[in-house]
């Protein structure tokens, strides 16, 4: 289990991540203030996570193998490279649940759309882009869980990884037609689909998904 000490340390964190993004953005700050309610709850319950990128990987240690190894639809166990992560590919399961079921809870970016069109009274700034995730999900039978899902599966939890290497958080963006986005205030045993709109300084480079739970770092797709 997180000890006390280090799950206030992750609290703290997306709570400063809510502070500085309701500086920048009243309504971005709403948005990732949601965050800071999963990341200390889930903390709470010790979940486990899948991650995810892709760079030289190593093999998971044996005391926490078990704990996230995928379900046999992924057919392999997941392992860990440099930065944590489990790397993904486009329309690859990523999931978490719990130790017995760590992936009762799953999702898949379908597609990954950079910079496009924006909705009549959509817009984005002109030194940053639009990265539009397609995604989908499906959701087990522990209702907080799934819930929990909901609440992971927005903009305050990914960051983008540069060409140049430097690491760039993820901000809400206002570009598309917030009709198409992905709903988070999943039920259990339900399927979903929508998608994600962040806003990003870079239009490629490896995205991320954090994991801030116990045993878990994150997953990571190439755009």
């Amino acid at each position: 289990m997180m000890s006390k000490a280090k799950g206030a340390a992750v609290a703290d964190l997306v709570r400063q991540r809510q502070q500085e993004a309701a500086a920048r953005h009243p309504v971005r700050g709403r948005v990732i203030g949601l965050a800071v309610t999963a990341a200390v709850v889930a903390v709470g319950a010790g979940l486990i996570f899948a991650a995810n990128p892709g760079e030289p990987e190593q093999p998971l240690p044996d005391e926490n193998r078990a704990a996230i190894e995928p379900s046999t639809t992924t057919h392999s166990a997941p392992r860990i490279n440099q930065r944590g992560n489990i790397s993904k590919e486009l329309g690859e399961l990523a999931g978490f649940g719990s130790a017995a079921d760590p992936d009762q809870n799953t999702f898949a970016i379908e597609e990954i759309v950079v910079d496009p069109p924006c909705v009549i009274g959509g817009s984005r700034p002109e030194d940053e882009h639009t990265v539009l995730l397609d995604v989908s999900v499906h959701t087990g039978s522990d209702e907080k869980r799934a819930a929990m899902l909901g609440r992971i599966l927005t903009p305050g939890f990914f960051a983008a990884i540069g060409p140049g290497g430097g690491r760039h958080d993820a901000w809400p963006g206002e570009c598309t037609d917030t009709a198409d986005a992905l709903r988070d205030d999943f039920a259990r045993d339900s399927e979903y689909s929508g998608t994600i709109e962040l806003r990003l300084p870079v239009s490629t480079g490896t995205l991320i998904l954090n994991g801030v739970m116990n045993n878990a770092a994150g997953w990571e797709w190439r755009f």
